[in-house]
């Protein structure tokens, strides 16, 4: 298996194929494939038998009579194969990307709510302590509401804190009460009781004093808040919802008819066993493969044998809190009483040159309109004319 991956990495950096957000099971991709393998071997060897028996048995071309048929019938069997393959996987492609833009948005919608809390705190009249204490709880806060929030989206639960999977600022920090209440029950819904803790936390802040800010602007705390819940229940849409059955179960019945067909199609044209195996083998795999590409892409939170790294989602939230949480404690940025200004005079000259510009290059135009069929001899044209030409 290492050597496979060493030789898979080579390839890649031999064709710039790069898997950067990604991350791969070995194991999980070798089971996938190996439904798809079974049935291109199953096809090829078929065909190599066939096309044996035609070759050094088959004396009264019983085969040919038989079970040849018009190639024109299995070109239109694959095109219209074909053409609903292509949709399925097209279909599953805007899935998986849809997906992960939802991720990565619920993110930002999470670090914006954080940011301005932490910010809103800046004017608080009360302790520094209480201030710091409230600041680490609300990062942590908002790290736990993303891991549970990529756990929910993975069809995993969580009922204790080794079940986190995803890295978390310091879950032990919280209360011993709310981590059992938020991690420990049976409950289904924990990136929603957590979304409702740190609502709670916002607005007893508030009512204490932690916050200063106004309440209408305190308001843009829940609202980025609320857009980041939205944005969790429409990808949970497309973790919990699969393609329509209908769709792949017609897919299936084709691809198994086009397994039957290949080989026959295949030693019609084909001149030796060999091609016959090999172009068999050939085109029951992509369909197969395209087919398992599809079901793979379906849904990007499952955690299979492809997908995107919510770990490096959850990496790079905890970073910002991070940053954030250690901004607050720097002093405000004030210009510097040695930096450069630009007075009134100098924004004069500056609007003025670009009027000039903009006059000098309408003239230009006008001229050039008027005399659409006059070209100037170049010793009448004056030499600012001539420069800007």
């Amino acid at each position: 298996m290492g050597r496979v991956t060493a030789i898979a990495r080579s390839v890649m950096s031999v064709t710039g194929v790069t898997a950067r957000g990604a991350k791969l099971n070995r194991s999980k991709i070798c089971r996938k494939v190996a439904f798809p393998l079974l049935a291109s071997v199953l096809s090829g060897g078929v065909a190599a038998a066939l096309k044996g028996l035609q070759t050094y048995v088959d004396d009264d071309d019983w085969i040919e009579e038989n079970l040849f048929f018009d190639s024109t019938a299995y070109g239109s069997f694959g095109t219209c194969m074909s053409f609903m393959m292509v949709f399925r996987t097209a279909q599953s492609y805007t899935r998986y990307w849809d997906g992960i833009d939802m991720v990565y948005g619920i993110m930002g919608h999470w670090f914006n709510a954080a940011s301005n809390t932490l910010a809103f705190t800046r004017c608080s009249k009360v302790k520094a302590e209480e201030v710091e204490n409230f600041r680490r709880l609300v990062v942590r806060l908002f790290s736990l509401l993303n891991c549970l929030m990529l756990r929910e989206l993975e069809g995993q639960e969580v009922h204790a804190e080794s079940g986190l999977k995803f890295p978390v600022l310091d879950p032990r920090g919280i209360d011993q009460q709310t981590r059992a209440h938020l991690l420990n029950m049976k409950s289904h819904s924990r990136p929603e009781q957590v979304f409702q803790a740190i609502s709670k936390v916002v607005v007893e802040a508030q009512q204490n004093g932690i916050i200063a800010s106004p309440p209408p602007i305190v308001g843009r705390i829940h609202q980025e808040m609320g857009l980041g819940m939205t944005k969790l229940q429409n990808a949970m849409k497309l973790a919990s919802v699969d393609f329509p059955a209908p769709y792949n179960l017609a897919i299936v019945a084709l691809l198994s008819v086009h397994m039957l067909l290949t080989p026959v199609a295949v030693i019609a044209w084909a001149k030796t066993v060999a091609f016959s195996g090999f172009f068999s083998f050939v085109l029951v795999f992509c369909m197969f493969g395209l087919m398992q590409l599809a079901a793979e892409l379906d849904n990007p939170f499952r955690d299979s044998g492809f997908g995107f790294d919510k770990d490096l989602v959850q990496q790079k939230l905890n970073k910002a809190l991070v940053t954030i949480l250690l901004e607050e404690r720097r002093p405000v940025a004030h210009l510097s009483s040695s930096a450069d200004l630009i007075g009134a005079t100098d924004l004069e000259v500056i609007q003025a040159r670009m009027e000039q510009s903009v006059y000098e290059r309408n003239s230009m135009t006008s001229m050039i309109s008027v005399m659409p069929n006059q070209v100037p001899e170049e010793s009448d044209v004056p030499h600012d004319v001539k420069t800007a030409w």
